[in-house]
């Protein structure tokens, strides 16, 4: 009936933000225990097999599949485990660039989704699944490169406390120089944040100390969706 119709396409459709809302509300746990690199491989790993339920329920014939799919590509954490890891193993001098970029990259994938979309390309009857399919292609090269790259410099010596290893990963990441002036700003930054208690998302809304930073970013996350990049 049309109605069961209608209703599948409005799940399979809304089913990618379920799931990214649930993956949102579990990324900060998760990149503070793990680190940001195995988090995003584990993100990679759950896109992959999200491509291919996708890939797989044409042939199957199996909109359940679609749903399983949508699901664990929304339910994926790269957004905020990606921006912190680029962040973080950014030379000082090019965070703020590098942070910026994750933004205009996400419009870029959209106009290119867009774009293979049609019904010149893949937006065919018999190419959609593909269309689907691709973010696990870029998930698949992020997966095989990725395990040479260290994990962040922050992370190793604010959650591992591992010195040794914090500097490794600096002159792995840019260059065989001196980098004894991060690694101090590092060190006041765990001074601290000692014995800082990581908040959920109920404590960050009940805590009336962060209410202007708490306004500043959502007035700047709602003001992106109005500047036309998405458009553009």
């Amino acid at each position: 009936p049309q109605e069961t119709l209608m209703l599948l396409w409005s799940l399979i459709v809304s089913m990618y933000c379920i799931g990214g809302m649930i993956g949102c509300l579990f990324s900060g746990y998760l990149t503070a225990k793990f680190g940001k690199k195995k988090c995003l491989l584990l993100n990679d790993a759950v896109l992959i097999t999200a491509t291919l339920h996708t890939g797989f329920s044409r042939t199957a014939k199996s909109f359940e599949m679609i749903l399983a799919g949508r699901f664990l590509e929304g339910i994926g954490i790269h957004m905020n485990a990606h921006v912190q890891y680029a962040g973080e193993i950014s030379p000082k001098k090019l965070r703020g660039f590098i942070n910026v970029t994750s933004a205009v990259f996400l419009a870029l994938g959209k106009t290119v989704a867009r774009i293979l979309g049609l019904r010149d390309l893949l937006g065919t009857e018999d190419r959609w699944n593909v269309l689907l399919s691709f973010s696990g292609l870029v998930a698949l090269i992020q997966l095989l490169f990725l395990p040479f790259f260290p994990e962040s410099p922050p992370y190793l010596l604010l959650q591992k406390e591992d010195k040794a290893g914090c500097l490794k990963a600096m002159k792995q990441l840019w260059g065989e120089e001196n980098y004894q002036i991060e690694f101090d700003d590092l060190m006041k930054e765990k001074a601290m944040t000692k014995g800082t208690k990581i908040m959920n998302v109920l404590e960050v809304l009940r805590e009336r100390s962060v209410y202007p930073q708490l306004c500043a970013m959502l007035l700047l996350l709602l003001s992106l969706q109005l500047c036309g990049l998405n458009a553009v």
